[in-house]
């Protein structure tokens, strides 16, 4: 890899490190995709499968938006919504068992937690399939959605907020599914939850996102 410059190489260090701490939190599968906006043009992805918290600099490629990235799993679909989103500066597409597990019978499923409501939206979307148009369209206005018996993709404006909206929608999804069980899980009423989303996208999270994006 070309030598990088410092805010290259900074981006470079928080996505080994965010890659190996979904490893930690058994939300990552061999093989899982995380990746970083350098600009317009570039990102940094991960490439070859690698074993738990065994991750480094040669398992990251930094490839042009418009490559042919098919060799990186899910790579094609980073770099779709990349191009179609300038606001997202950060994608891990991921293996959660609870939220791949509740994909094959939910198409969507309300946020049953506060920090869902903020970080993910009111709801949570399933996408038939990883087609680009789904994928959008489950992403509009929310954090992260759920690609049916594929992948969580959960996305942020730094490495850091992508792989909080990955933890918190695992952790949702099980709440969803232990509450079903109990006999239906209470859902945070549905502009309630707009409101803490829209809350929290412009004020809470704003200045500290800004400042990682430094």
């Amino acid at each position: 890899m070309e030598e990088m410059n410092f805010t290259e190489s900074k981006r470079m260090r928080e996505l080994i490190a965010f890659t190996n701490q979904l490893m930690v939190e058994g939300l990552a599968n061999e093989g899982d995709s995380v990746s970083v906006r350098l600009s317009s043009t570039e990102i940094l992805i991960t490439a070859t499968p690698v074993k738990h918290r065994d991750i480094t600099i040669e398992n990251v490629s930094k490839v042009l938006i418009s490559d042919d990235l098919s060799a990186h799993r899910f790579g094609d679909l980073h770099a779709k919504i990349y191009h179609a989103r300038s606001d997202i500066n950060a994608i891990i597409t991921n293996h959660a068992p609870h939220c791949v597990g509740l994909s094959l019978t939910e198409s969507k499923f309300p946020a049953v937690l506060d920090d869902v409501a903020q970080i993910i939206g009111p709801r949570v979307y399933v996408a038939p399939s990883s087609e680009i148009k789904s994928v959008l369209k489950c992403l509009k206005g929310h954090g992260a959605c759920i690609v049916k018996n594929e992948c969580v993709v959960a996305t942020g404006r730094t490495v850091d907020e992508a792989h909080t909206a990955a933890l918190v929608l695992e952790k949702g999804a099980r709440a969803y599914i232990e509450g079903s069980v109990l006999g239906g899980a209470k859902k945070i009423p549905y502009f309630e939850a707009k409101l803490m989303r829209f809350v929290y996208k412009t004020k809470y999270s704003k200045a500290d996102q800004e400042a990682k994006l430094q």
